[in-house]
């Protein structure tokens, strides 16, 4: 065999070796670069997991701090009987006392009425308007609120009021709104007949 043919044949051997590594190179290119990327993707779920967390952990302390807000604020309740009487004009009106059992003192109180039957709040019980919202002024621990719910002619006993209170503290610029439900009812004839003597 002569030496042309035996260079030409390492030469091609070479060749063929450095195809190989070559290949195998980029086989190993391709699965570093398939690993980095798997790599990236599973840091960027780590990073949008932390995120997430960070995110729910700043809810539940915004709602922890609602809460300590919340039960910082004043405690309303209903008090005293819930009879839709008739006034001298013949319209028919519910008077709630709403009593403030806690709290800080506000200096804005405004009530909102609203359900079936119920026409609004009358600013004045001896006057015919009625509007839906009404601000009974300032109040403290222990105070007493009246309002004096218009209430349909026709309706159906006992009707449900909705009570929305909205209240700002006197000390800071703290808002709260407290909601209750009262059931009026028609007094019954015999009730109404001892009233009158």
């Amino acid at each position: 065999m002569n030496t042309q043919a035996v260079v030409a044949i390492a030469g091609a051997a070479v060749s063929a070796v450095a195809a190989g590594v070559a290949v195998w190179q980029a086989v190993l290119a391709k699965q570093q670069a398939q690993t980095a990327q798997d790599s990236a993707l599973s840091a960027r779920r780590q990073a949008d997991a932390a995120e997430a967390q960070v995110q729910l952990m700043q809810r539940q302390i915004d709602g922890e701090e609602r809460e300590r807000h919340d039960t910082r604020g004043p405690i309303f309740t209903l008090v005293g009987n819930r009879w839709i009487n008739e006034d001298g004009q013949g319209q028919l009106r519910a008077t709630l006392r709403l009593l403030q059992k806690g709290g800080p003192a506000l200096s804005s109180v405004k009530v909102t009425v609203s359900g079936n039957y119920v026409e609004g709040v009358r600013p004045d019980p001896n006057d015919l308007g009625v509007q839906p919202s009404l601000y009974l002024g300032a109040s403290s621990a222990d105070a007493q609120l009246e309002v004096c719910v218009g209430i349909e002619y026709r309706h159906v006993s006992p009707v449900q009021v909705s009570v929305r209170i909205d209240c700002v503290a006197r000390d800071s610029a703290s808002a709260w709104t407290r909601d209750l439900t009262a059931n009026v009812e028609t007094r019954p004839a015999a009730v109404r007949t001892l009233h009158r003597r």
